[in-house]
């Protein structure tokens, strides 16, 4: 079809205005926030408080929906395949940029999504139940020394805890035992009754049982010890390296959603998470809360994945 060089302008500005029209009235239903593990753990925690204040403000319901399973994979497949509208958003934590370079995917992370908005980044901790007596990672070490085997228990395979377990098997040569959950909720659930020793879990899941002093915590893998918990050493201190692997949530939109409504779903999730309550609920567990804009936040994204899949290599990890 020929079309005039003068009428072209118009056709690009009535095929857009669709999507500014959309973008200005959103939302105008509810929309689905889908979190890809089970309650109870660090991503719907704060998909929980953050939704109910994006519906306060917004005056649309911002519906939680749980698709656990196989480390965030099930939802992010999910949500790939819904309607690039806006009103499907996936929340996922660290899996999200770890999955691709553990096993071959049905949607390429790369290209499948749009990241939106970054919540919260926090610390992962290696904890033992309080009742084992271990008062130190000295004193994990010399546990271990009598130890066929140990097991630690995280969210799920391909997580960042799990990961963050086998570099430090690889390299401290710990006889580390992976327990797969579905969910940081069970895992710290065995952890605190004892079914599992060790286990390793990001702040905002271990805050509370820290708190009530039923876990140590022995390490931390993050660039440098936290103020909450600034007794406890780093794994880079302990003489082992490249242990800055934080667990970090955040929201994805399907590719070709329009940019006004990404740009609108970034800047309200912003301003849910710089709430004084948010930020201050963020702090308390040990974690700091979120504040890139999108371009920020897909430049971390891409950051992210280059660095997980040369610590997997280095950890030689595979999928379970």
């Amino acid at each position: 079809m020929n079309i005039k060089p003068c009428l072209k302008p118009l056709l690009l500005l009535l095929t857009a205005i669709p999507a500014i029209a959309a973008a200005e009235g959103y939302p105008t239903k509810p929309v689905t926030l889908v979190v890809a593990y089970a309650p109870g753990g660090m991503t719907d925690i704060l998909t929980r408080r953050v939704a109910a204040d994006l519906q306060t403000r917004l005056g649309k319901p911002f519906v939680v929906e749980n698709r656990p399973g196989a480390t965030g994979q099930i939802a992010t497949e999910y949500v790939a395949r819904q309607k690039p509208d806006g009103y499907t958003v996936l929340v996922g934590a660290t899996s999200h940029v770890i999955n691709p370079a553990l096993k071959k995917l049905p949607y390429d992370a790369r290209k499948d999504f749009e990241p939106v908005a970054l919540f919260a980044v926090s610390p992962n901790f290696l904890l033992v139940n309080a009742s084992m007596g271990i008062k130190s990672f000295a004193d994990f070490k010399a546990y271990a020394q009598k130890q066929a085997s140990i097991p630690y228990g995280t969210a799920g395979a391909g997580g960042a805890p799990h990961i963050v377990g086998e570099l430090l098997r690889a390299q401290s040569g710990l006889p580390l035992l992976h327990v797969s959950y579905r969910g940081a909720g069970p895992a710290m659930t065995d952890l605190v009754s004892g079914q599992v020793p060790v286990g390793i879990a990001e702040s905002v899941t271990a805050n509370a049982y820290l708190q009530s002093g039923k876990i140590v915590p022995l390490a931390i893998a993050s660039a440098s010890r936290q103020s909450r918990y600034p007794d406890v050493p780093t794994l880079d201190e302990l003489g082992y390296k490249n242990f800055n692997l934080s667990t970090w949530v955040g929201a994805y939109a399907p590719a070709g959603t329009p940019a006004d409504i990404l740009d609108t779903l970034n800047r309200e999730i912003r301003q849910a998470i710089s709430q004084p309550a948010i930020q201050e609920y963020i702090r308390s567990t040990g974690s700091e809360p979120g504040s890139m804009d999108r371009p920020q936040y897909r430049h971390f994204v891409t950051e992210e994945m280059d660095k997980w899949q040369a610590v997997i290599s280095q950890a030689g990890v595979k999928d379970e």
